[in-house]
């Protein structure tokens, strides 16, 4: 077997295992979102999204930030994510419908909404 026809083998047993991932992906059923923070705000702030639904934030600042459910000094539901620093990341997954408020601890400006439909 030559170099070749060892790479083409090698590229389609990647290409098949990729395209498994995608397909098994798909049929769990489960989505997730991604909520950029940068430029102290939320990415988008607000958002709609079925039950079941995984939402990640990433900080994209230099400086820390938290996501933080309910009101300002207050976890609220109990989800708050910690201090994250540069590239830092939090995830959350929705069960149950029902409109989340959220927060940046340190910058109470910095608002969001997880709108979860049934």
């Amino acid at each position: 077997m030559n170099k070749l026809t060892a790479f083409a083998i090698l590229a389609l047993v990647v290409l098949v295992a990729g395209v498994g991932a995608l397909l098994y992906r798909a049929s769990t059923g489960s989505a997730n979102i991604q909520v950029s923070i940068s430029s102290y705000s939320f990415s988008p702030s607000n958002l709609t999204v079925k039950a079941g639904t995984t939402v990640r934030w990433v900080n994209f600042d230099t400086v820390g930030h938290t996501v933080t459910f309910g009101a300002h000094d207050d976890m609220g539901s109990g989800m708050d994510s910690g201090l994250m620093g540069h590239m830092g990341t939090f995830s959350a997954a929705f069960t149950e419908p029902g409109a989340y408020a959220y927060h940046c601890d340190p910058h109470p400006y910095m608002t969001g909404t997880v709108v979860v439909t049934g």
